[in-house]
């Protein structure tokens, strides 16, 4: 059974949902932010893997307030500008109430959606700090740039941390949503069942035709 998306349920409902998200999220965002950094830390370590020590895992991260900074190990002088934490996690307050407010079978079946979506939305998030990264390393450490990153690979890390900037907030929530839901968005709402129709050989109640009028005699 495919359940339809009605607009002004699901923009109330939406609203609602956003505002509790909204609140609840402060508490949660330094934890969320030392995980993000961790798991991106690892991530570099893992395409940082090589023979040349100049390139072997050179990737520290770390989270002070609330920006997360990184720190080349063979460049400890050059201190990068930290990466908001708050653009990062933007789209999540979007995210989960676009998931939550969505109608479901049952609640199991939502927040298994909710589960689906955070995981893509974390390792997205994971990508693009890392892509904000190699853009540094690719551009900004002077000779070694030139040395280790070609104009091509330079080009590209730039290019993709343009992109996740410009669409992390607006775009990835609602094409992560949209993804989950696509047949159900696709589904018009439920109609109203129809009357239940008279079973054969059962009369409608009422008087019989025919039989309203009483007949004259004539005198």
């Amino acid at each position: 059974m495919r359940l339809g998306i009605k607009p002004a349920v699901f923009l109330a409902r939406l609203l609602v949902v956003f505002a509790l998200t909204y609140v609840l999220w402060t508490p949660l965002a330094p934890l969320y932010t030392q995980l993000l950094a961790t798991l991106t830390q690892g991530f570099l370590h893992l395409t940082e893997i090589s023979r040349d020590p100049n390139l072997h895992q050179v990737t520290q991260m770390r989270v002070r307030g609330t920006a997360i900074f990184f720190l080349h190990r063979l460049f400890p002088a050059v201190h990068p500008s930290g990466i908001p934490a708050e653009w990062v996690q933007a789209n999540l307050v979007l995210l989960i109430p676009l998931m939550l407010a969505t109608p479901a079978q049952s609640y199991r079946q939502r927040f298994v959606r909710l589960s689906v979506a955070l995981a893509i939305a974390l390792a997205l998030q994971v990508l693009d700090i890392a892509v904000t990264v190699k853009s540094f390393y690719a551009s900004e450490l002077g000779a070694y740039s030139e040395h280790y990153y070609s104009d091509t690979a330079r080009w590209v890390y730039q290019f993709g941390d343009a992109f996740t900037q410009a669409m992390d907030t607006q775009l990835f929530p609602f094409a992560i949503w949209a993804g989950i839901h696509f047949k159900q968005l696709l589904a018009p709402a439920r109609p109203a069942p129809p009357e239940a129709a008279p079973r054969a050989g059962v009369r409608p109640s009422g008087p019989p035709r025919g039989r309203g009028k009483k007949r004259v005699k004539k005198a």
